[in-house]
């Protein structure tokens, strides 16, 4: 740091002091002298600049070795290894090359900057080697190759050598060994080497130990851990820190105490380790008792002043369940790290209080500490799961100033955390910001767009994960059985339930069954959900049986209902949820005698029941309420302002059902009058009174919607309650953690012309993006705040031809709905007026960027990736919609790009729906539309239309991917005007790499990956569409392609 600013005098008194021959410079400080003047000067030049006299000038060589030792020393130290290799050289020239110190010195320089491959030929030159240089490379490769297997099992074939050439290991080998056994998690290895210490007598002291105990108990061998713990009569401080610790990572109180008892008795004191394994313990264990015994001890001791066990401590008290404890714990730290914060920050999350979580993390901020990933992550969840928006993106922010967005826990976090709050499209925005997602990635949005009842993008993304090769766990296949299930998909439930168990030999747990039975259920199928929960391999659990019952009260079969619920009485009786399941049960049925029943159950056997709560955020608070709540601050006005208003409102034209109200059996089991009181009671909650006398008027087009809100899975008194509450306010009030407010999702939405006016500022000219054959592109803001782009239909000749287009786009974009897709909102069709709403994508098109008016080149890999997601979209078009989509004008110009240049196709104008395959007709026949240099010329010359058509196109695409070319250049020599025909004689001919765009680089993965897509191209634009791939195929050969030039490129 100090050489970094220049000061040259400090750092050189520094390492004066480091090195024994004080005349000569180290390495760092020559380092530094390099900078001012010549950063490239060797060793020798730079030491001719070094003002020291002759005497001194290596003619002593001693003084050379003393010099070379020390700097060496530094250099591998301090990860120098351009000095250091200036200092090999400098060994050489000196003649000093042969004594074995330094070659141990150098060989340590290599290893320490990974640099193994010289290390080895260093190490393979050397004429004698002791075990100094052997430990070198054995401890080497353990301690900087933690991550490459190969380097690890390396250093285990160089301890085979050293016992070849008859030197004998010492301690350090030992321990290096065992060290990379525990990297490896290998104790096959680690269980020979202890043989071998053993049968040769080696004395195993606590270093050796300590890692040997260690494997052991990393791998879950405890007793053999135990058995090496006391064959070690010399213990150290660490080896008992070691066993203390195996215990407590495989929760075994009991024996961990023990440990740390005898620890006492021989006389031993625990160190700050010792202690923080112990309260790990405690709070894995919620042994408050426990762990406050330890906290008097640790006082005792005075290891409270100690960060480390004091954040250990808070953690404990907050796993126990006392955050109040935890709370004294953190105020009365003297000194706090990161991790003391961060220790705090987790334990509002886990008990759900993300208002104080949020006040900590600006109380951290003012600290002058800067979150890391785990502060963040820890503070999206806590927003999360109180829906607070604002918040959320206030700390989405933070994480983009920090800098921290590129960790994926991070972006997983966002992902749930704006699913939670009912922003799906914030929560897709924040996984297409993902350049390489992870298993967990994928998991976050599948089950993000399966808690919002959105089924369809679910499946796909699902698939398009499978696409990628990644393989599914169970977490995810729960996600995307959950998002069958809300959207009544029974055959395709099934499809991945059997793909799970059969293809990816995953074993179904109870929840996944319950997903299993809950669809069967909701589609009517009864018996076969029956056959599913008594067939389980495992005893059905309350969720099962839950499921199972919800389905029989939705189908109103009452004896199967009884049967499930005598079981779930048994497994689980004090559990209150299930009394209420079967109490509604019998309420929808108007059984009150049994009504009754279950509900003396309930108070006789359970202890209390869970409340449900409701929240409401205004402005930057959110304000908490629990039925009859008078805890608030502001209840007792908002009772006196609101209670008179809001027993004549709302409440009293509900009308009543008993579907998911207690009917009061103790005065009148079948009075409505009664059952409307607790209706209304209800109604007058404090949350609704709270939102009708502290909040502003709004804008009556905002409205609050959620996955609960929906209809489709409600009761129908609930959506009856629901669209009277949307009548009377539309003022948030959030019930449950799945409420959440959304921005306007894409829709077939009829806009009047006012909306249009507004949106595009009356068609502002500074509004204007784009120009085509239909008429003119605006971009537009709607009062949702949604962009959206605005495309209005030429009047001159709306007449003549474009009504048609116009009719079929919206036609199509109303039926399709996928990821490369444009999103369609809505239309308008009024009087002259023909205008087409979709979403807006602001990185222009495809074209664009390959003509480079954006700026930026795009290499082959955005191209490859580019293609792919064309490919999907249109093989979406042609097999997974509900009747084959031909979209006729497959080209660069309607290919939109994203931020992220993801790929949006765009435009259908000239779509048309397929021939029907089943009635056995293979074309449509039809005029001829598209654009020239992408039609296929069969379909030119017969005017039959077939998907093939557009793989045609897609084949012209390609080519111009590769050449970034326009299909048509009229510019240029005859022979090179079409650009697909040209491009395809030259691959012909072997000369594929003259297509490349002149402002790729010509490398190696970039050859391999033209060949390939050329090699495509030409299927695609096989004269005859019988010799032409579907689309699908197309994008699995994509697919082998991006991955051999990822390996190429990595390579």
């Amino acid at each position: 740091m100090l050489s970094k600013c220049r000061s040259s005098s400090i750092p050189t008194v520094h390492f004066k002091r480091q090195l024994s021959f004080p005349p000569i410079l180290s390495s760092a400080q020559t380092s530094q002298n390099a900078q001012k003047n010549d950063s490239s000067l060797p060793l020798s030049r730079l030491r001719a600049k070094i003002p020291i006299s002759e005497a001194t000038h290596f003619s002593d060589p001693h003084s050379a070795h003393s010099f070379c030792s020390n700097a060496l020393k530094v250099s591998a130290k301090m990860g120098f290894l351009p000095q250091g290799k200036q200092l090999h050289a400098h060994v050489i020239e000196l003649g000093l090359y042969n004594v074995l110190s330094l070659q141990n010195q150098i060989l340590n320089v290599y290893v320490r900057c990974k640099e193994f491959h010289d290390a080895q030929r260093l190490f393979d030159d050397m004429r004698v080697r002791n075990v100094v240089s052997w430990n070198t490379v054995i401890c080497g490769v353990v301690d900087f190759s933690s991550n490459n297997r190969s380097n690890l099992y390396l250093g285990i074939s160089y301890f085979r050598r050293m016992l070849l050439e008859m030197v004998w290991p010492d301690d350090i080998t030992f321990n290096g060994l065992f060290r990379a056994c525990i990297e490896l998690d290998d104790v096959v290895i680690g269980k020979e080497l202890h043989c071998f210490i053993v049968k040769v007598g080696f004395d195993l002291n606590s270093f050796v130990g300590s890692a040997l105990v260690k494997l052991y108990a990393t791998c879950g061998f405890v007793e053999d851990a135990r058995r090496a713990f006391d064959g070690i009569l010399s213990r150290d401080l660490v080896l008992w820190n070691v066993m203390v610790s195996c215990y407590v990572s495989n929760c075994l109180a009991k024996e961990a105490f023990g440990v740390f008892n005898l620890m006492q008795l021989k006389g031993v004191k625990g160190d700050e380790f010792t202690f923080s394994s112990l309260l790990s313990l405690c709070g894995t264990l919620e042994s408050c008792n426990l762990g406050k015994q330890i906290h008097g001890l640790i006082v005792r001791n005075s290891f409270d002043l100690d960060v480390q066990v004091a954040s250990a401590l808070v953690d404990m008290y907050a796993n126990s369940q006392s955050i109040n404890d935890a709370c004294k714990g953190f105020d009365g730290m003297n000194i706090r790290n990161v991790v003391s914060w961060n220790t705090m920050i987790v334990a509002y999350r886990q008990h759900g209080d993300g208002k104080e979580a949020m006040k900590l993390l600006k109380k951290m901020l003012e600290a002058g500490f800067h979150p890391d990933e785990l502060t963040l992550a820890s503070i999206l969840s806590s927003c999360g799961n109180l829906s607070a928006t604002s918040e959320i993106m206030q700390a989405h922010a933070c994480t983009i100033k920090l800098g921290l967005q590129v960790f994926l826990s991070i972006s997983n976090s966002l992902i749930n955390a704006y699913s939670k709050c009912g922003s799906i499209l914030g929560a897709y925005q924040c996984f297409s910001s993902v350049l390489e997602p992870d298993l967990v990635t994928w998991t976050s949005v599948v089950c993000a767009y399966a808690f919002h009842g959105l089924t369809k993008e679910a499946t796909d993304l699902f698939e398009k994960m499978l696409s990628y090769g990644i393989r599914p766990d169970p977490i995810i296949f729960l996600g995307v059985l959950s998002a069958c299930n809300h959207g009544g998909l029974v055959k395709k439930g099934l499809h991945y339930f059997n793909l799970m168990t059969s293809y990816y030999q995953i074993v179904p747990d109870s929840e996944h069954y319950a997903c299993l039975i809950d669809l069967l259920g909701r589609f009517g199928l009864l018996d076969e959900a029956f056959d599913v929960l008594t067939s389980m391999p495992m005893e059905p659990g309350s969720n099962s049986l839950g499921a199972f019952i919800g389905a029989c009260k939705v189908h109103k079969n009452l004896r199967l209902a009884k049967w499930a619920a005598e079981k779930l009485f048994a497994l689980e009786p004090n559990n209150p949820v299930n009394y209420t399941l079967m109490s509604n049960l019998y309420a929808s049925e108007r059984l009150w005698h049994d009504v009754a029943r279950v509900r003396k159950m309930m108070r006789n056997r359970c202890d209390s029941k869970v409340p449900g709560y409701s929240w409401i955020q205004i402005s930057s608070n959110v304000h908490t309420f629990v039925s009859s709540d008078k805890s608030h601050p502001q209840a007792l006005q908002a009772s006196m302002y609101g209670g008179r208003n809001t027993s004549s409102t709302g409440s009293r034209s509900v009308p009543y059902s008993p579907a998911s109200v207690y009917s009061d059996t103790s005065t009148s089991r079948s009075s409505t009058s009664s059952s409307r009181s607790s209706v209304a009671s209800a109604a007058r909650s404090v949350a609704g009174v709270f939102v009708s006398c502290f909040t502003p008027p709004v804008d009556t087009r905002s409205s609050t919607k959620s996955f609960a809100d929906s209809d489709e899975f409600k009761p129908v008194d609930a959506i009856r309650a629901s669209s009277e509450r949307k009548r009377g306010s539309n003022r948030g009030v959030y019930a449950s953690a799945n409420n959440s407010t959304h921005e306007r999702e894409p829709g077939s939405i009829k806009f009047n012309i006012e909306e249009i006016i507004k949106a595009t500022r009356n068609f502002s000219p500074s509004f204007k993006i784009g120009q085509g054959g239909f008429g003119t592109v605006f971009r537009g803001r709607l009062e949702d705040g949604t962009l959206v782009a605005v495309k209005r239909a030429k009047k001159s000749v709306y007449d003549k031809h474009l009504g048609v287009e116009f009719q079929s786009e919206i036609r199509t974009l109303a039926q399709v709905e996928h990821l490369n897709l444009v999103k369609f909102y809505g239309y308008l069709e009024h009087g002259d007026e023909r205008i087409v709403v979709v979403e807006y994508v602001p990185n222009g098109t495809l074209r664009e960027h390959l003509d480079c008016i954006h700026g930026n080149i795009l290499d082959l890999a955005a191209r490859l990736d580019i293609a792919i997601d064309v490919a999907h979209a249109i093989t979406y078009l042609h097999m997974y919609t509900d009747h084959p989509i031909i979209h006729r004008d497959i080209k660069s110009s309607n290919i939109l790009l994203t931020e992220n240049l993801r790929a949006k196709v765009a435009d259908f104008g000239f779509a048309r729906l397929a021939a029907d395959s089943d009635s056995g007709v293979t074309h449509v026949s039809t005029q001829v539309k598209g654009t020239a240099g992408y039609l296929d010329p069969e379909y030119l010359r017969t005017y039959q239309l077939t998907e093939k058509s557009d793989v045609y196109s897609f084949g012209v695409l390609l080519v111009e991917l590769v050449t970034g070319r326009r299909p048509i250049e009229p510019k240029r020599e005859l022979k090179e005007r079409i650009t697909a025909k040209w491009a395809m004689k030259k691959f012909t001919d072997g000369e594929a790499i003259t297509t490349l765009d002149p402002r790729l680089e010509c490398d190696a993965a970039n050859n391999l990956a033209i060949e390939k897509i050329l090699e495509l191209a030409l299927q695609c634009l096989a004269p005859r569409r019988q010799n032409r791939p579907s689309m699908r195929r197309c994008a699995e050969i994509l697919w082998s392609i991006r991955k051999d030039y990822r390996e190429v490129s990595a390579d």
